[in-house]
């Protein structure tokens, strides 16, 4: 398999890995504030409908649906670019360096995002549930990238470079 299709691939399975973890967490949260679905359909609305008040927040199919396909756009994405940082410190392990950057530029970036974008909305979450999400997702992605990535593993461990 060429080199490119692997950290594709790599980079589509800690998609999946991320963005289900995210959903089964804030369905869980939105389960027991008595909400199911809240969470989608609040930022769908925001982001397709440009809603900003959560007292409008209507819990319907299409923007659940409508984001929660963004949602995994942007877990396979960040993903992929981490999966093929991964493949470059094969040749260089100072490139785990930019890992790390990447990581924390990315959640950084994402919240400031969210909150320029959905200020209004942030009164209905609470923000220790997103970094809580963010943090399972990240550990679960990144073991992962651990046990898939021989340069990841040697890099933060000194093992040799073989899958497992």
């Amino acid at each position: 398999m060429p080199h490119s299709h692997t950290a594709l691939r790599a980079g589509f399975i800690a998609g999946n890995i991320g963005a289900v973890i995210v959903i089964i967490w804030f369905f869980c949260v939105d389960l027991i504030a008595g909400q199911p679905f809240f969470t989608p359909a609040a930022l769908g609305s925001a982001v397709f409908y440009g809603l900003r008040d959560p007292a409008e927040v209507s819990i319907s199919v299409l923007p659940v649906l409508g984001y929660t396909a963004l949602h995994f756009l942007a877990f396979y994405f960040t993903a992929v670019v981490a999966a093929y940082i991964f493949r470059e410190a094969e040749k260089d392990q100072n490139v785990l360096w930019y890992a790390l950057e990447f990581f924390i530029v990315l959640e950084v970036g994402f919240y400031c995002v969210v909150g320029v974008l959905f200020t209004p909305l942030l009164a209905k979450f609470a923000w220790i549930n997103v970094a809580i999400g963010n943090v399972i997702s990240s550990v679960a992605m990144g073991y992962y990238f651990y046990r898939t990535e021989p340069a990841l593993k040697k890099g933060l461990t000194g093992a040799s470079p073989s899958h497992g």
